[in-house]
């Protein structure tokens, strides 16, 4: 299954909210003394001086770290199907979704109750919806952000993994450095239901799927109501692709020319998945200037930002399908969904960047779909009420 690329033995605090669990830390986090390669050869030998801040409050709260996660290569990817180290596999079949695929598939066979991974257009949240544990993105800006190899200094987050919701409430407080999340209550709870982006290109079974879970939840007192932004998906489409580009460029190309003294073209040359390196490619020939990347930064995510807020005016939250497809085989790039073909990646990622544009908290519900294949439901609040939206699911897990 390759969910783990090398085994890593660190015993945390005796003592503390994270006492007795176990952690695993996907590839592209430092881990101090360990190779700090993004699952690539291209960074072959790099190893970490000090822990990311991340780790280290994991460790100082007593997690055991136990290994380092197979990734998509560099991170540039959502499928994990690494070239150098193998695909990562869904422990139930299937790909295992990325680009954090590994830290969810390490979860959910049991070799870890816990992860952190990366989030910036869903790496943390499509993998946990494949791999059936509990993905969180949280509020950017809400955890320490050192230690990791960047792809969009505006999008990216490390992600936190469970294997349940209690333990990854825990594990949010100890990366936060806040207190716990108090159980909510659905009693009351004002749901949206916002088809642009959200429901869209949805496989019927996984809609069913995720349509039965929401009506466990009116039976429980929550409310849903659908809500339009028809101008999402084009901001979506607009600001996504060039901002990650643009920024990329800027933080590998810094990066490249102290730890390495290479180019982003000569780097390029030595990743092995050839998806990972077109994109590099792609980054060396980016022509964005600066005024360009500061208008995406400003203008592009904050009308996404007012976009959803606007959609959101009396709801608490969102809810809708994790991934629209349960997880495809290994290797595929296009599925079909209602009989029209559809390139994976925005397939998966379209609904995915919402919060990651707009800095909201979003959270990903294991949920057992059509043949018990794993999905998820995804609820994502306003940015800086992720305890809040950690309590709602708290109180959701128990109807799933």
């Amino acid at each position: 299954m390759t969910a783990l690329i090398r085994d890593i033995k660190i015993q945390g605090a005796t003592k503390g909210p994270l006492a007795g669990e176990t952690l695993v830390v996907k590839a592209n986090i430092a881990v101090k003394g360990a190779l700090w390669d993004g699952a690539s050869p291209a960074l072959a030998g790099m190893t970490a001086a000090s822990h990311a801040s991340t780790v280290q409050n994991a460790l100082d709260a007593g997690a055991t770290l136990v290994g380092q996660a197979n990734m998509h290569e560099l991170a540039f990817g959502i499928t994990s199907d690494n070239a150098h180290f193998g695909a990562v596999e869904s422990p139930s079949g299937g790909m295992a979704g990325g680009s954090s695929g590994g830290t969810a598939a390490a979860i959910a066979d049991g070799t870890a109750t816990l992860g952190l991974g990366t989030d910036t257009g869903g790496s943390g949240r499509i993998p946990a919806a494949f791999c059936g544990c509990v993905g969180f993105r949280p509020s950017t800006g809400r955890y320490p952000g050192d230690g990791v190899l960047n792809l969009s200094t505006t999008l990216d987050t490390v992600s936190a993994a469970a294997s349940s919701i209690d333990r990854l409430i825990r594990l949010d407080a100890v990366l936060a450095g806040s207190e716990p999340a108090s159980l909510g209550s659905l009693q009351g709870l004002r749901l949206g239901r916002l088809t642009s982006v959200f429901w869209e290109n949805v496989d019927p079974r996984v809609g069913a799927s995720v349509e039965g879970a929401i009506g466990r939840l009116l039976s429980q007192g929550t409310t849903i109501e659908p809500v339009e932004a028809p101008e999402l998906a084009a901001a979506i489409e607009q600001t996504a692709l060039p901002l990650v580009i643009a920024e990329a460029k800027r933080w590998w190309s810094g990066l490249l020319s102290r730890e390495r003294g290479l180019t982003l073209d000569d780097f390029a040359k030595e990743i092995a998945s050839p998806d990972v390196a077109e994109v590099f490619q792609a980054i060396a020939s980016d022509t964005t200037t600066d005024a360009q990347l500061e208008d995406l930064r400003r203008h592009g995510c904050a009308r996404i930002k007012d976009l959803l807020a606007n959609a959101m005016q009396g709801l608490d939250a969102l809810a809708y399908p994790s991934v629209p497809i349960a997880a495809p085989a290994l290797h595929k790039t296009e599925v079909s969904v209602n009989g029209v073909s559809h390139p994976l990646f925005p397939l998966l990622t379209g609904r995915a960047l919402a919060a990651s544009l707009s800095g909201s908290p979003a959270i990903s519900l294991p949920l057992k779909g059509f043949d018990k294949r794993p999905l998820g439901l995804e609820l994502m609040a306003r940015p800086g009420d992720d305890s809040t939206l950690l309590g709602w699911a708290a109180a959701t897990e128990a109807h799933l």
